[in-house]
């Protein structure tokens, strides 16, 4: 089964009529790096929310989705497990830089259905995790890597500084690594330049949902992707499936 984050409003019938995909929307008011978020009374599948929450935001989170028509929800805050805890939905934690090992991952396990796998890994390891996990994952085979989250209105204050007119989605570049840089209200978030492509790993078993973020992407392209595997045109990158993370802070070689 597919999981895709419905980035794109001109490719969601098309993506309802296939049995083998699930949608994902980003909840307005609780989530970071996206352009397109949904408000609840919109969304009859999967929530997606993917900030962190003060307490006040929990309760506000809890009394807007006890009376949902969710199926499901992908949430990275850990007091959201409290939230939800009660209903009748698939729960599947997104732990994005931290769920890199089969021991955290079987312990979140006993509090959640499922966990999303870091795709800051080896192909090697990704497997390695899957494969030993004592419940069905989800694994990221598609979309732009997060490389950094911060509450902080960072462009805002880049450009209030530099006395420039303020943008809220940006490319940005430092020598020749480039980035796609996205803020809202509640926060700013960092993304390699390159989709992440892990297309390989559709083979897999012992998986819940393979999870597509196409975000960014016109409709032409996320079909493309989401349906045949197709990635012309759009510039991606297996990242970290070749490229294991073992450097010490400060290899000027890493």
């Amino acid at each position: 089964m597919k999981l895709v984050t419905v980035t794109n409003m001109s490719v969601l019938n098309d993506l309802r009529k296939c049995t083998d995909i699930r949608l994902v929307y980003p909840l307005k008011s609780f989530c970071v790096g996206y352009e397109l978020e949904f408000d609840i009374e919109q969304i009859d599948d999967f929530v997606l929310v993917n900030r962190i929450l003060d307490d006040n935001d929990l309760d506000l989170l809890e009394d807007i989705l006890k009376n949902s028509n969710i199926k499901g929800i992908v949430f990275d805050d850990l007091g959201i497990i409290d939230v939800v805890k009660s209903m009748d939905i698939t729960k599947i934690l997104l732990l994005d830089h931290l769920a890199t090992n089969t021991i955290s991952i079987n312990y979140y396990l006993e509090y959640v259905d499922s966990v999303v796998v870091s795709n800051d890994l080896t192909e090697t390891e990704i497997r390695d995790i899957v494969e030993n996990s004592k419940k069905t994952l989800v694994v990221n085979v598609f979309g732009l890597k997060t490389l950094m989250y911060s509450r902080r209105l960072l462009l805002t204050n880049y450009h209030k500084y530099h006395n420039l007119e303020n943008e809220s989605n940006i490319t940005a570049s430092i020598d020749d690594k480039y980035f796609r840089i996205v803020e809202n209200e509640y926060g700013t978030k960092f993304y390699a330049s390159s989709y992440y492509n892990a297309l390989r790993l559709l083979d897999l078993d012992n998986v819940l949902y393979f999870w597509y973020d196409p975000i960014f992407l016109d409709s032409e392209k996320v079909l493309d992707v989401v349906l045949n595997g197709d990635l012309g045109g759009i510039l991606n990158d297996s990242l970290f499936l070749d490229k294991a993370t073992v450097y010490k802070v400060g290899d000027l070689d890493a």
